[in-house]
């Protein structure tokens, strides 16, 4: 895996760049606009300008609010722009792709949900630029969220049917929390496998390296500094050390600062 963080973008998106290369990583992953608000900023010229002769591999994530699922009309009228210009903003960054969480479908059930968003993300991705695309990112399962399996994920994948500008964000605390062990070399390769006889492991853009505070299935999403949580470092360092993953970005977003979370990913993967 190639090593990075989720890096803080205050100061400014190019602000990121400086700091991963203080740090000695080559990729990191940002947020392109405040994660937490309905509204979105456009990206200056400058960053613009930074981002096109960057040296770094960058992805980002897209805002906590996004619910393609969600049985609120007034949620989804919102979700559908704000993915719309967070792929315009990584469109004009030069950045290929974004992490989504697929969202919860709150009571609709998991098969309507998965059919919603799916088909959502599918109009709007032929409606952006050819050049982005959208990182399914499973998640640990609790309330009504969905992709919380394998087979969830597969599902999405299927049935967005746009596979070269599709794929999945595999984070480790999460698929821990679903109920997939992590915690052994044993486990890993067991773990993978059945991802790959599932869902296959071509499809992994991107992953998420994060310990779990939390026990294997407990449905909670519970980052741990790693080596601190219940997966450890030792299985970490196996996953990170697999073939498949060579040329595969390994984000750290583990708690506290960029400099922790560039330690924390350090210890597992050898530069």
């Amino acid at each position: 895996m190639i090593p990075g963080i989720h890096v803080s973008v205050n100061g400014g998106l190019d602000k990121a760049l400086d700091t991963l290369t203080e740090l000695g990583l080559p990729c990191g992953q940002i947020f392109t606009s405040n994660q937490q608000q309905w509204k979105s900023r456009a990206v200056t010229g400058k960053e613009i300008e930074r981002y096109s002769s960057r040296t770094a591999a960058i992805i980002s994530h897209t805002s906590y609010l996004i619910n393609l699922a969600s049985t609120n009309k007034r949620v989804v009228k919102l979700s559908v722009p704000a993915l719309e210009a967070e792929l315009g903003r990584i469109h004009a960054l030069g950045i290929k792709w974004c992490v989504l969480h697929p969202g919860a479908h709150l009571g609709a059930g998991e098969d309507e949900g998965i059919r919603k968003i799916s088909s959502m993300v599918g109009k709007i991705l032929l409606n952006s630029p050819a050049d982005t695309g959208i990182l399914y990112e499973n998640t640990a399962g609790q309330g009504t969220t969905l992709g919380y399996t394998f087979r969830q994920l597969a599902q999405l994948l299927e049935q967005t049917s746009i596979p070269d500008r599709t794929g999945i964000c595999f984070d480790t605390c999460h698929a821990f929390a679903a109920g997939y062990d992590l915690s052994s070399e044993r486990a890993v390769r067991e773990t993978m496998n059945e991802f790959n006889d599932t869902v296959g492991m071509d499809r992994i853009k991107a992953f998420h390296i994060n310990d779990s505070k939390g026990e294997c299935g407990n449905r909670k999403d519970r980052h741990a500094v790693i080596g601190e949580g219940l997966i450890g470092l030792e299985p970490l360092r196996f996953l990170a050390s697999m073939p498949e993953f060579k040329a595969i970005p390994g984000i750290s977003e583990t708690p506290g600062t960029d400099s922790d979370r560039a330690h924390d990913i350090v210890k597992v993967i050898s530069q």
